[in-house]
């Protein structure tokens, strides 16, 4: 009886244990972002569908399946191969997207899956083409047939958060012919898609609220899973970390220097990001054959990507980075705005697409100091 009634009397004070532990913990996130609406540090991404009625698609961001009859998918194939599983250069080639052709027959299986492209043409085709000639609008199949050709996309036709692509031809000729003309197009619309995907997931959480960039003369939308990493106001730099056991560790950070603007280019980014990771990551460095660039527009300015594979000798260790720099001729100032990542356990892109989603919602005040 005695025995029974301590150890009620431990359960319960390990009960308000815990209670207090979570006030406290609410208590110093008060503390550091305010007690004010909570929805007022959120982001919500513009331009990316969301439709909450249907239920909620499956699969990987990644990953595109096909419905395409046999001798369709027999020409159709390298060409949308050669388009959609485009590599990017990290530590090692990391495609886009990876493409799976699947069986029509299998249709109620893949309603709910995330990335969906089918190929189909309106002369007496196949299964596949008999299905979109029985899904597809009056409309949609008087456009093909007077066109020749067709490209038709839909956000969530059957599922919250799913792409639905359907590339047509009024014959098998033409369909083919719109497989390689189309290409680049449907490339860059689920690239963009990708995008929108991976920015839904980004911004679950809050973000920093607009109070802390009080500090800076930039603000950005960073999810508050990033934690201050490394900061010298002096050199006008900072950086986040997000680590989580299992996942990639992200890193973002933000430079920027007043120089001339004919200071400004490529071999300017080059060495002062080399600067930037040896002093601030403890001696990080890459290599000019280890490194890519191409101009990019960056938060609304005419910019320079740079991206490769970085390595620390000290700790043997490396990983892949992008950097996104330009030139403020209000300001007179030159900006980086760094990524890495480092995970030795897998693929790089998927995070450094993360990371480029967070960065590109960088601005410049209109005047900073």
């Amino acid at each position: 009886m005695i025995r029974s009634e301590i150890k009620r009397l431990q359960c319960r004070h390990k009960l308000l244990h815990s209670l207090l532990m979570m006030f406290y913990s609410t208590l110093g996130l008060m503390f550091l972002f305010g007690c004010g609406d909570s929805s007022s540090n959120r982001f919500d991404p513009e331009g990316h569908a969301v439709d909450h009625r249907k239920p909620l698609s499956w699969g990987h961001e990644h990953k595109i399946y096909v419905f395409a009859d046999d001798l369709v998918w027999r020409y159709a194939e390298q060409h949308l191969r050669n388009s959609l599983e485009r590599y990017y250069w990290t530590t090692e080639n990391e495609t886009y997207f990876d493409i799976q052709r699947v069986s029509i027959e299998d249709i109620s299986h893949f309603y709910r899956f995330r990335n969906l492209i089918f190929l189909g043409h309106l002369d007496n085709g196949g299964e596949v083409s008999q299905y979109i000639d029985r899904r597809l609008t009056e409309s949609a199949l008087a456009t093909v047939r007077k066109e020749g050709v067709g490209l038709f996309a839909r956000d969530n036709l059957w599922a919250n958060q799913q792409y639905v692509v359907f590339l047509l031809g009024n014959n098998e000729d033409n369909l083919l012919r719109n497989n390689i003309h189309q290409a680049d197009t449907v490339f860059r619309m689920f690239k963009e898609k990708l995008y929108s995907f991976v920015a839904i997931r980004v911004y679950g959480p809050d973000i920093y609220p607009a109070t802390y960039f009080d500090a800076f003369p930039w603000s950005m939308k960073i999810p508050g899973n990033y934690v201050e990493y490394k900061r010298d106001d002096e050199d006008n730099f900072i950086s986040y970390i997000a680590r989580r056991k299992g996942d990639p560790d992200r890193y973002i950070a933000v430079y920027h220097e007043e120089i001339p603007a004919e200071d400004f280019n490529r071999n300017w980014v080059k060495e002062t990001r080399s600067r930037l990771v040896w002093d601030y990551y403890d001696e990080d460095e890459f290599s000019a054959q280890d490194t890519r660039f191409e101009s990019t527009e960056f938060a609304g300015y005419d910019g320079t990507k740079m991206w490769g594979r970085w390595q620390n000798r000290k700790y043997a260790i490396g990983g892949a980075f992008q950097s996104f720099a330009f030139y403020d001729d209000i300001n007179q100032k030159a900006w980086i705005i760094d990524n890495s990542v480092f995970y030795p356990e897998g693929h790089k892109l998927p995070a450094l697409l993360e990371l480029e989603v967070i960065s590109r919602t960088f601005s410049v005040d209109e005047v900073s100091q």
